[in-house]
Protein backbone atom coordinates (compact mmCIF):
# COMPACT_ATOMS: atom_id res chain seq x y z
CA UNK A 1 0.00 0.00 0.00
CA UNK A 2 2.79 2.69 1.19
CA UNK A 3 4.31 1.53 -2.57
CA UNK A 4 1.08 2.36 -4.37
CA UNK A 5 1.16 6.01 -2.13
CA UNK A 6 4.54 6.59 -3.65
CA UNK A 7 3.77 6.10 -6.96
CA UNK A 8 0.71 7.93 -6.91
CA UNK A 9 2.93 10.99 -5.36
CA UNK A 10 5.19 10.66 -7.87
CA UNK A 11 3.39 11.23 -10.81
CA UNK A 12 1.27 13.89 -8.99
CA UNK A 13 4.45 15.74 -8.58
CA UNK A 14 5.46 15.02 -12.10
CA UNK A 15 2.26 16.62 -13.42
CA UNK A 16 2.49 19.26 -11.50
CA UNK A 17 6.01 20.15 -12.70
CA UNK A 18 4.87 19.54 -16.40
CA UNK A 19 1.84 21.74 -15.92
CA UNK A 20 4.25 24.26 -13.97
CA UNK A 21 6.06 24.30 -16.84
CA UNK A 22 3.36 24.44 -19.47
CA UNK A 23 2.29 27.74 -20.62
CA UNK A 24 0.01 29.80 -23.26
CA UNK A 25 2.08 31.87 -25.50
CA UNK A 26 0.18 34.91 -26.48
CA UNK A 27 0.34 37.22 -29.48
CA UNK A 28 -1.10 39.17 -32.76
CA UNK A 29 -0.67 40.05 -36.23
CA UNK A 30 -1.29 43.46 -37.60
CA UNK A 31 -2.40 42.91 -41.55
CA UNK A 32 -2.33 44.71 -43.97
CA UNK A 33 -5.39 46.42 -45.73
CA UNK A 34 -7.58 44.85 -48.17
CA UNK A 35 -5.12 42.18 -48.98
CA UNK A 36 -6.93 39.05 -47.36
CA UNK A 37 -9.17 38.63 -44.59
CA UNK A 38 -7.59 37.83 -41.26
CA UNK A 39 -9.94 35.00 -40.46
CA UNK A 40 -8.12 32.63 -42.83
CA UNK A 41 -4.66 33.46 -41.49
CA UNK A 42 -2.88 30.34 -40.03
CA UNK A 43 -0.07 30.40 -37.20
CA UNK A 44 1.65 27.33 -36.65
CA UNK A 45 3.51 26.64 -33.49
CA UNK A 46 6.38 23.54 -34.04
CA UNK A 47 7.89 22.12 -31.03
CA UNK A 48 11.43 20.74 -32.38
CA UNK A 49 11.82 17.79 -30.32
CA UNK A 50 15.27 16.82 -28.45
CA UNK A 51 17.53 13.33 -29.66
CA UNK A 52 18.53 12.15 -32.59
CA UNK A 53 15.00 11.72 -34.23
CA UNK A 54 14.36 15.47 -34.52
CA UNK A 55 10.80 14.97 -34.05
CA UNK A 56 8.13 17.80 -34.50
CA UNK A 57 5.14 18.57 -32.58
CA UNK A 58 2.92 21.12 -34.60
CA UNK A 59 0.02 23.20 -33.04
CA UNK A 60 -1.66 25.43 -35.40
CA UNK A 61 -4.92 28.57 -35.14
CA UNK A 62 -6.21 31.11 -36.83
CA UNK A 63 -6.47 34.89 -35.61
CA UNK A 64 -9.17 36.02 -33.64
CA UNK A 65 -11.45 38.60 -35.94
CA UNK A 66 -14.42 40.75 -33.63
CA UNK A 67 -17.71 40.53 -36.05
CA UNK A 68 -17.46 44.42 -36.73
CA UNK A 69 -14.46 44.58 -38.56
CA UNK A 70 -16.25 42.85 -41.31
CA UNK A 71 -18.48 46.30 -41.63
CA UNK A 72 -15.34 47.97 -43.30
CA UNK A 73 -13.51 44.97 -44.29
CA UNK A 74 -13.05 45.70 -48.51
CA UNK A 75 -11.43 42.44 -49.74
CA UNK A 76 -8.95 42.92 -52.79
CA UNK A 77 -8.06 46.24 -52.40
CA UNK A 78 -4.77 47.12 -53.43
CA UNK A 79 -2.59 49.70 -52.52
CA UNK A 80 0.74 50.77 -54.72
CA UNK A 81 3.69 52.34 -53.90
CA UNK A 82 4.81 55.85 -54.83
CA UNK A 83 7.04 53.92 -57.47
CA UNK A 84 4.44 51.93 -59.14
CA UNK A 85 6.62 48.22 -58.10
CA UNK A 86 4.20 46.66 -55.73
CA UNK A 87 2.20 46.67 -53.08
CA UNK A 88 2.60 49.57 -50.18
CA UNK A 89 2.36 47.57 -46.58
CA UNK A 90 -0.37 49.40 -44.67
CA UNK A 91 -1.86 48.30 -41.53
CA UNK A 92 -5.79 47.46 -41.16
CA UNK A 93 -5.83 46.33 -37.72
CA UNK A 94 -4.06 44.19 -34.86
CA UNK A 95 -5.87 40.54 -34.42
CA UNK A 96 -4.66 38.12 -31.64
CA UNK A 97 -3.84 34.53 -31.43
CA UNK A 98 -2.50 32.30 -28.84
CA UNK A 99 -1.58 28.53 -28.01
CA UNK A 100 -2.35 26.88 -24.04
CA UNK A 101 0.23 24.36 -22.73
CA UNK A 102 2.96 25.26 -24.70
CA UNK A 103 5.66 23.40 -23.46
CA UNK A 104 9.30 23.92 -22.29
CA UNK A 105 11.76 23.99 -25.12
CA UNK A 106 12.78 25.54 -28.34
CA UNK A 107 9.76 26.26 -30.69
CA UNK A 108 9.16 27.83 -34.06
CA UNK A 109 6.66 30.33 -35.06
CA UNK A 110 5.05 30.99 -38.76
CA UNK A 111 2.34 33.17 -39.92
CA UNK A 112 0.71 31.84 -43.04
CA UNK A 113 -1.65 33.86 -45.51
CA UNK A 114 -1.66 34.22 -48.89
CA UNK A 115 -0.27 37.21 -50.55
CA UNK A 116 1.46 38.66 -47.22
CA UNK A 117 5.15 37.66 -46.67
CA UNK A 118 6.10 37.20 -42.40
CA UNK A 119 9.62 36.12 -41.05
CA UNK A 120 9.64 33.52 -38.71
CA UNK A 121 10.14 33.53 -34.95
CA UNK A 122 11.74 31.25 -32.97
CA UNK A 123 10.49 30.50 -29.27
CA UNK A 124 12.62 29.49 -26.34
CA UNK A 125 10.27 28.62 -23.15
CA UNK A 126 12.33 27.83 -19.92
CA UNK A 127 11.08 25.50 -17.39
CA UNK A 128 10.17 27.01 -13.80
CA UNK A 129 7.05 28.76 -12.23
CA UNK A 130 8.49 32.68 -12.45
CA UNK A 131 7.43 35.65 -14.32
CA UNK A 132 5.92 34.68 -17.80
CA UNK A 133 7.83 37.43 -19.48
CA UNK A 134 10.78 36.05 -18.04
CA UNK A 135 10.08 32.35 -18.90
CA UNK A 136 9.95 33.12 -22.67
CA UNK A 137 12.62 34.25 -25.14
CA UNK A 138 11.56 35.72 -28.59
CA UNK A 139 13.99 36.09 -31.41
CA UNK A 140 14.17 36.07 -35.32
CA UNK A 141 14.79 32.42 -36.64
CA UNK A 142 17.33 34.09 -38.84
CA UNK A 143 19.03 35.82 -36.40
CA UNK A 144 19.15 34.68 -32.91
CA UNK A 145 20.71 37.75 -31.94
CA UNK A 146 17.33 40.72 -32.82
CA UNK A 147 14.87 39.93 -29.61
CA UNK A 148 11.50 40.81 -29.28
CA UNK A 149 8.95 41.38 -26.35
CA UNK A 150 6.67 39.73 -24.98
CA UNK A 151 3.48 39.18 -25.58
CA UNK A 152 4.40 39.06 -29.18
CA UNK A 153 3.29 41.89 -32.06
CA UNK A 154 4.05 40.38 -35.91
CA UNK A 155 4.22 42.66 -38.73
CA UNK A 156 4.00 41.76 -42.45
CA UNK A 157 7.68 42.26 -44.20
CA UNK A 158 6.20 43.03 -47.16
CA UNK A 159 3.42 41.54 -50.25
CA UNK A 160 3.63 39.19 -52.93
CA UNK A 161 1.90 38.22 -56.08
CA UNK A 162 0.99 34.83 -57.42
CA UNK A 163 -0.54 35.42 -60.24
CA UNK A 164 1.24 37.32 -63.68
CA UNK A 165 0.25 41.14 -64.29
CA UNK A 166 -1.64 41.67 -67.35
CA UNK A 167 0.02 42.71 -69.99
CA UNK A 168 0.17 46.50 -70.59
CA UNK A 169 0.95 46.11 -74.82
CA UNK A 170 -1.61 47.94 -75.69
CA UNK A 171 -1.72 50.89 -73.08
CA UNK A 172 -1.16 54.71 -74.04
CA UNK A 173 1.80 54.85 -72.07
CA UNK A 174 3.07 51.91 -73.96
CA UNK A 175 2.46 53.24 -77.21
CA UNK A 176 3.94 56.34 -76.80
CA UNK A 177 7.61 55.12 -76.01
CA UNK A 178 8.11 53.35 -78.96
CA UNK A 179 8.60 55.78 -81.64
CA UNK A 180 7.02 53.97 -84.65
CA UNK A 181 3.81 54.34 -83.09
CA UNK A 182 4.50 57.89 -82.42
CA UNK A 183 5.07 58.76 -86.19
CA UNK A 184 2.00 57.02 -87.06
CA UNK A 185 0.26 58.37 -85.12
CA UNK A 186 1.20 62.43 -86.31
CA UNK A 187 1.15 60.94 -89.89
CA UNK A 188 -2.52 60.42 -88.90
CA UNK A 189 -3.24 63.32 -87.72
CA UNK A 190 -1.97 65.45 -90.29
CA UNK A 191 -3.47 63.30 -92.59
CA UNK A 192 -6.92 64.03 -91.21
CA UNK A 193 -6.64 67.83 -89.86
CA UNK A 194 -4.27 69.41 -92.37
CA UNK A 195 -6.84 69.41 -94.93
CA UNK A 196 -8.86 70.97 -92.71
CA UNK A 197 -6.70 73.76 -91.73
CA UNK A 198 -5.56 74.87 -95.62
CA UNK A 199 -7.28 76.84 -97.42
CA UNK A 200 -8.90 74.83 -100.52
CA UNK A 201 -7.33 77.49 -102.95
CA UNK A 202 -3.80 76.64 -101.36
CA UNK A 203 -4.55 73.13 -101.17
CA UNK A 204 -5.69 73.10 -104.84
CA UNK A 205 -2.72 75.07 -106.38
CA UNK A 206 -0.14 72.93 -104.23
CA UNK A 207 -1.60 69.88 -105.81
CA UNK A 208 -1.27 71.55 -109.34
CA UNK A 209 2.15 72.57 -108.39
CA UNK A 210 3.34 69.23 -107.43
CA UNK A 211 1.64 67.55 -110.67
CA UNK A 212 3.58 69.90 -112.77
CA UNK A 213 6.70 68.66 -111.05
CA UNK A 214 6.09 64.98 -111.74
CA UNK A 215 5.17 65.83 -115.42
CA UNK A 216 8.72 67.44 -115.80
CA UNK A 217 10.24 64.62 -114.09
CA UNK A 218 8.59 62.76 -116.12
CA UNK A 219 9.75 64.33 -119.35
CA UNK A 220 13.42 64.48 -118.38
CA UNK A 221 13.11 60.92 -117.87
CA UNK A 222 11.46 60.40 -121.66
CA UNK A 223 14.23 62.99 -123.12
CA UNK A 224 17.16 60.97 -121.56
CA UNK A 225 16.25 57.86 -123.03
CA UNK A 226 15.66 59.24 -126.71
CA UNK A 227 19.00 60.53 -126.03
CA UNK A 228 20.46 57.49 -125.55
CA UNK A 229 18.71 55.47 -128.53
CA UNK A 230 20.00 58.04 -130.89
CA UNK A 231 23.96 57.87 -129.29
CA UNK A 232 23.52 54.19 -129.94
Amino acid sequence: ASALVLIALAVGSAAATTAEAATTFRGSVFMVDGVVDPATVKVTLAERGAGASGDVAMKSTYLQVPQKFYKTFQPGKQYRSANGQGRQVRPQGEFNFEFHNVPAGTHTLDVVAVGVIFQQYRIDVSEGGGDLEERVRVSSNQDPNKMFRYPLKVKPAGTVSYFDQRSNFFSLSTLMKNPMYVIMGVTALAAVFLPRMLDKDALEEMQREMARMQDQRSGEGGGSGRQAQVTR
